[in-house]
């Protein structure tokens, strides 16, 4: 009987399935190294990328920043200006306005009636005078209270004394002047009055 010793082909076999292993194991390895790193590198392009747009979303925002303070520096600039116009155009009103009232009370006044004096302060008109009568007295505080330059008139004081032969009408009368830096000022136009109908 012949006996065959197969111990050599089986450490043989075993030799050749570890060595492919090995070759298959090295295979997978090299195989995730490359994986890997192309992941690495994938996520190294896409951080620089974030990192490029952060950046480029930072320079918009400081170059809005600086619009922003050009705009603002601009509005204070503008809100300067109005207001030195706003002075400018009180300090205008204060000098014409005085004129254009003297003009209309001058234009207005009764004929029987006369000033002795006439006082301003701190927008406060008051009116010292005599008059022929209490009527004209009455026409000249008419046309105060009809007059855009002037309101809140009000008779202070009424008393009839002798001036030589005749008898007048001393009066005192205060109001409120509309021609003060700071109020409007009227229109120097007297109103229209409504005409009449024939009846």
């Amino acid at each position: 009987m012949v006996r065959i010793n197969l111990l050599p082909v089986r450490v043989s076999k075993k030799k050749e399935a570890g060595k492919q292993q090995l070759v298959l194991f090295a295979l997978v390895l090299v195989a995730g190294i490359l994986a890997n790193g192309f992941y690495h590198q994938h996520r190294a392009r896409a951080l620089a990328a974030v990192e490029r747009d952060l950046k480029k979303t930072k320079d918009d925002i400081a170059a809005l920043d600086k619009v922003i303070q050009d705009v603002d520096k601009i509005k204070a600039e503008q809100a300067t200006l109005e207001k030195k116009m706003e002075t400018l155009n009180a300090l205008r009103k204060g000098r014409t306005g005085p004129v254009r009232m003297l003009s209309e009370l001058a234009e207005n006044m009764p004929r029987r009636l006369w000033l002795k004096k006439m006082e301003e302060k701190a927008g406060k008109v008051a009116f010292v005078g005599s008059a022929a009568s209490i009527e004209d007295v009455s026409e000249f505080i008419r046309k105060l209270r009809e007059s855009k330059y002037f309101a809140q008139v009000e008779l202070k004081k009424i008393v009839e004394a002798k001036a030589g032969a005749f008898r007048v009408v001393d009066f005192e009368i205060s109001s409120i002047g509309k021609y003060t830096p700071g109020q409007a000022v009227p229109d120097p136009t007297p109103p229209k009055r409504a005409a009449k109908g024939k009846g």
